[in-house]
């Protein structure tokens, strides 16, 4: 494949991925009144639409309504949200379209058998619910076509989108050793780095927990993101950085960051608007970035959008069952120079979308693998529009008002393990502390000072 000429413009990518949101729940109201944004395939109140996104559930009737609080969810709802829930949320297909019908009712009573609680999956947010993502949609490139890569949850989708392909179709514990995205970039000789607010998430790999305690050039603390940035030539940094929030499934001091429920998404934001003021912060870093931010699955949340029936064996026969569709869409965001400012991409994408952009820019023959090349989904690049670059980026708009509604967090927050992915984090801590990670780590010391 030959490389487009215009990538060499790009010096930097850099990637972040979020938790457990769909499109409609944080995206859909971009297309309600007051925006109308005919552009979006959102949220409409046509009632023939609505009909069609209610859900029922104990013989109520559920449909899409207006969340005013981005502050907290209710203490402990996290729907599941594994392979055999979300074939309950999209339902039976008929002639390939899925009826996405069935978000409410996969809810187990043993998680809320409150009407109130299970019907926040049926929720979206409004622009003063999420003031950063409406400041970077309607100031860059949206994607209303992103889907996550498998109909299932965090751990396969994460591996997914960090090396096209994964070896479990449900989260486990212990996390699989596979190659990833880090070392098919080290092979080509492609600088990269991680930069972390807590636990990154492949500390679930026994073998990167050397790097992740002891490489401060490959894993840094995200403490060190914008000085970084500003105070290093663009050449002189890494050619993808990888950013990583708090996870609220790993203990973790203060906040947590990723939006996973039951955590609500307003730190979340907080978080998105540091990490758009660290890559703006620097004319010279901007004007030559990309910075992608996704999510990794819907977490339960209602979308209205069947997903498309691409479908992705397991890379070893009988490992599981293949999967005959992507999953939830989820939102996605292009911000950079190179974007046409307030656009919409319909392009089918999902996380290997990415991958294909590595591929485009990093290899000489524009391959990332047989799998994600076969792919039958967009590049990250067709997002792209170097027509008329975006210089002078917009200012952030100030937090300080919507952030004032937050609950003040816990100091430490060590998560019961009550979930696979729970337990592999609780795991992960114990693994750290057994390869010499103590109070006094410079980076985990804090954390593990208090557990």
């Amino acid at each position: 494949m030959p490389q487009n000429p215009n990538l060499s413009r790009i010096q930097t990518i850099v990637v972040l991925m979020m938790e457990n949101r769909s499109f409609d729940h944080m995206l859909g109201y971009l297309s309600l009144p007051p925006f109308n944004r005919t552009d979006v395939d959102g949220l409409s109140n046509d009632p023939a639409w609505v009909a069609r996104a209610t859900n029922a559930d104990n013989g109520r009737s559920v449909a899409p309504f207006l969340s005013n609080n981005p502050y907290s969810l209710p203490d402990d709802f996290d729907p599941p949200h594994e392979r055999e829930n979300i074939a309950n949320h999209l339902g039976a297909p008929v002639n390939g379209v899925f009826p996405m019908n069935g978000f409410v009712s996969a809810i187990p009573n043993s998680v809320s058998a409150n009407p109130a609680a299970r019907d926040l999956v049926m929720s979206y947010f409004g622009a003063a619910e999420v003031p950063t993502n409406h400041f970077l949609a309607s100031n860059f490139a949206i994607c209303d076509r992103w889907f996550c890569s498998l109909p299932t949850g965090t751990q396969p989708n994460r591996l997914v989108s960090m090396s096209g392909t994964s070896w479990i179709d449900h989260n486990t514990n212990p996390l699989p050793n596979q190659d990833l995205v880090y070392d098919w970039l080290t092979a080509r000789g492609i600088s990269w780095r991680v930069y972390h607010q807590g636990i990154p998430f492949f500390t679930l790999m026994k073998d990167r927990i050397g790097d992740i305690l002891n490489n401060n050039a490959l894993f840094r603390s995200f403490e060190h993101f914008e000085s970084d940035l500003t105070n290093t030539p663009p050449d002189q940094l890494p050619q993808v950085i990888f950013v990583e929030p708090t996870y609220g499934d790993a203990p973790h001091l203060g906040a947590s960051t990723d939006d996973h429920a039951p955590s609500g998404v307003s730190d979340g934001q907080e978080f998105l608007m540091q990490v758009y003021n660290a890559v703006t912060a620097s004319p010279s870093f901007w004007k030559s970035a990309v910075l992608i931010i996704d999510y990794d699955e819907h977490g339960g949340f209602f979308d209205h959008v069947s997903p498309p029936l691409i479908a992705t064996p397991p890379p070893k026969p009988n490992l599981y069952p293949s999967f005959s569709s992507l999953g939830v869409r989820v939102p996605g965001f292009v911000v950079s120079p190179f974007v046409a400012p307030g656009s919409v991409s319909h392009a089918v994408l999902d996380h290997t979308s990415v991958l294909k952009f590595f591929a485009e820019k990093f290899d000489a023959n524009g391959s990332y693998s047989s799998a994600v090349d076969a792919r039958p989904v967009s590049s990250v690049s067709q997002v792209l529009d170097f027509s008329n670059p975006i210089l002078d980026p917009p200012a952030a708009p100030a937090l300080e008002v919507y952030l004032s509604g937050r609950l003040v967090p816990p100091a430490v927050t060590v998560p019961t393990p009550a979930t696979p992915l729970q337990k592999a984090f609780s795991d992960a801590v114990v693994n750290m502390k057994l390869q010499g990670a103590d109070a006094s780590h410079a980076k985990f010391g804090a954390l593990l000072k208090k557990m």
